[in-house]
């Protein structure tokens, strides 16, 4: 049940309840993984997949005792070399990831390939007896999502977890929770955006191996930007209004970089949700002006939200000429327009001091915010790192899993249905001139 702002708080009542605020507890199994990892029953681990997102999570798990890594997977060998190096731990070496599945020692498999073949790698890991860590997006075709679950349902007892790593950010955490207890209001529109003026194109020194390097560029083995970009915020719109969307309409092109690729490098889609929710996404390569973020718009404020910083601005309530409508915003606090156009920063930037009386107020507000068990002052971990440390810890005690399996199908299919939409959009009828 959703907890609602109470309109009529006043300075002195939050005032006094933040000295006592609690801070948003942390993900399943972190502290418990962080605290209690000794090698003696460390998770052995394989790893297929060492190309550039493979390289960023083998970094992190550098850092995470809990798991070790004695197995490498990769068809192109300078990326076999660079995930060696990138551990640092002597793991074996396999070309074929079926060979490192047939180690009986191995408990789990973290895969970060290509995305044509998540799904058969899951499959055959499962089969295989071992815990799963699946990039996303889960899979890619439609027909693979009842394959999966087959899979899983077969194998109740491994670990299925998604890389959708911004479920393990306290950063969005924070997000959700400021709209489950009503600091938004009613929510009725997300907005996401992913801008970059970046060909997407990875440099290749032979060119016999373009489409290995490249995937994401062609069809075959892509979901293109809705795929690689998209899909996280996809992910936190689901997440944010508790469902998979019920439609989809949208739009995009290749229209900027003409250099043989096959997929779009601008897309636009509109999801709709039951209860009126909508999440609009676009991605775009020739722009790059406003980056990555996520807008989450209620009726009572709106949160702006970037991989570093949240931004909270409160709606103000309607003129009226007295009454207690009248008061402005959050605490019943007489409030100035400048700081109602300022927002809070819900992860302020370190040594940022009140520069005077807007500052002072958004100050009260943070602290308004804090007594909801709502505000926190910083990332605590990288979201990678908190995502990992929860697939080991769910593997070793049971801990529930941060992106389960059916997150990653609802994920997957919006995707698969959002570049369907692109790919059949209608472009209307032109009026003919009469004379």
């Amino acid at each position: 049940m959703k907890q609602k702002v109470s309109d009529d708080v006043t300075r002195r009542n939050f005032l006094k309840t933040a000295a006592s605020a609690a801070a948003v507890a942390a993900l399943p199994g972190v502290t418990a993984a962080a605290e209690n990892s000794g090698l003696s029953d460390a998770v052995r681990y394989g790893f297929i997949g060492t190309g550039t997102q493979g390289c960023t999570l083998l970094r992190f798990l550098t850092t995470i005792p809990a798991g070790r890594c004695v197995a490498t997977c990769d068809i192109y060998p300078p990326n076999l070399k660079k995930g060696v190096d990138t551990i640092g731990s002597k793991p074996d070496t396999y070309e074929d990831y079926r060979q490192l599945l047939g180690r009986k020692e191995i408990d789990a498999v973290l895969i970060a390939t290509p995305l044509y073949l998540h799904a058969r790698m899951t499959i055959d890991a499962l089969e295989a007896g071992k815990h799963v860590f699946i990039e996303k997006s889960m899979f890619f075709k439609e027909e693979e999502a009842e394959q999966i679950r087959k899979a899983a349902a077969a194998h109740p007892k491994q670990v299925l977890q998604v890389g959708l790593h911004r479920r393990s950010s306290v950063l969005y955490q924070v997000a959700m929770e400021m709209v489950r207890k009503g600091a938004l209001g009613k929510v009725l529109l997300v907005q996401s955006r992913v801008t970059t003026h970046s060909s997407w194109r990875r440099p290749v020194a032979d060119a016999k191996y373009e489409r290995l390097i490249n995937w994401r560029m062609y069809r075959e083995y892509s979901g293109g930007l809705m795929a690689e970009m998209g899909s996280h915020f996809i992910d936190i719109a689901n997440w944010l209004f508790d469902s998979e969307p019920v439609s989809v309409i949208g739009t995009g092109g290749l229209d900027y970089w003409k250099d043989g690729r096959e997929v779009h490098d601008n897309v636009h889609s509109i999801f709709d949700y039951n209860g009126g929710g909508r999440h609009h996404f676009h991605c775009m390569l020739f722009n790059g002006h406003h980056s990555n973020g996520v807008m989450i718009m209620g009726d009572q404020g709106t949160l702006d939200v970037t991989d570093d910083r949240g931004i909270y601005f409160r709606e103000p309530v309607a003129k009226v000429s007295s009454g207690p409508a009248k008061e402005n915003w959050w605490a019943g606090a007489t409030v100035s327009k400048a700081a109602s156009q300022k927002g809070v920063l819900i992860f302020p930037e370190k040594g940022a001091r009140d520069s005077g009386f807007v500052d002072r107020e958004l100050r009260y507000a943070k602290q308004w915010l804090a007594s909801m068990g709502i505000y926190q002052p910083e990332e605590p971990f990288d979201p990678y790192w908190g995502e990992l440390v929860n697939f080991f810890a769910s593997i070793r005690e049971g801990k529930p899993v941060v992106a389960p399996l059916e997150v990653g199908v609802a994920d997957a299919m919006a995707v698969i249905n959002a570049n369907r939409a692109i790919d059949e959009v209608q472009k209307p009828s032109r009026s003919k001139k009469t004379t």
